[in-house]
């Protein structure tokens, strides 16, 4: 009944044309939130002067083509189930724009959910490893299983383990001082501009507004972009 009910709230957002998002806040519930935003339309300008907040030069990259003509920023929280979905369509912008629009990932763990940061530690930990995308498509496709957990550690230890990848590596990054920084970092830099939820979308420097199941609408805004 609870998935049939979500399905209509998400089905009703989309009909009226607006964001589906969590929260960054709402009024400290744990929950997960569908937010009737502003117009898909809606843009906001990023400052000038918080343009290394949104793109530092050590942001991770899903493409890095050597002469960009747009770059779009993808802020994350990989609690949120609205982002898993966003995950498949910033893989079919890779496919389609890889080689003409800079994608970039940044961790946005909400404060309400409670694995948040562990999560996005995990995928940060992979992608030292080259696995970033890989860590990524495991925690979304696992979401249910870990994300009201009280210990996550083996679990996201388990998904390395099956991709393959070094596992003391691993460890040794997902605990590192330097990784839980870059997460911190992140957070911080998207308190600061100020984003109200995830998944959150920046074409360059444009706070875009967008359906985040509609990969039309994604792609209506790289185009443009692109034909500037």
């Amino acid at each position: 009944m609870r998935k049939s009910i979500l399905a209509l709230l998400i089905a009703w957002l989309l009909a009226v044309g607006t964001l589906v998002s969590c929260a960054a806040s709402d009024s400290g519930s744990s929950g997960d939130t569908a937010t009737a935003e502003a117009s898909p339309s809606a843009e906001t300008s990023i400052p000038a002067d918080r343009i290394d907040q949104v793109a530092p030069a050590d942001a991770r990259a899903i493409t890095d083509p050597a002469d960009p003509k747009a770059t779009l920023v993808l802020f994350t929280d990989y609690q949120c189930p609205y982002c898993a979905q966003m995950d498949t369509l910033i893989q079919q912008a890779k496919n389609d724009y890889g080689d003409e629009v800079r994608i970039l990932v940044r961790n946005y763990p909400l404060p309400k959910h409670q694995n948040a940061a562990p999560a996005a530690r995990a995928v940060e930990a992979a992608a030292e490893q080259g696995a970033l995308e890989e860590m990524a498509a495991s925690v979304f496709e696992h979401q249910e299983d870990w994300k009201n957990q009280s210990d996550v550690d083996d679990l996201f230890l388990s998904y390395a383990e099956d991709l393959g990848l070094d596992t003391e590596k691993f460890q040794a990054d997902y605990t590192s001082d330097a990784i839980k920084d870059r997460v911190a970092r992140d957070l911080e830099d998207a308190q600061d501009l100020q984003l109200r939820g995830t998944p959150s979308l920046i074409l360059d420097n444009e706070m875009l507004e967008l359906d985040s199941v509609d990969y039309g609408a994604i792609q209506e805004q790289l185009d443009a972009a692109l034909n500037k």
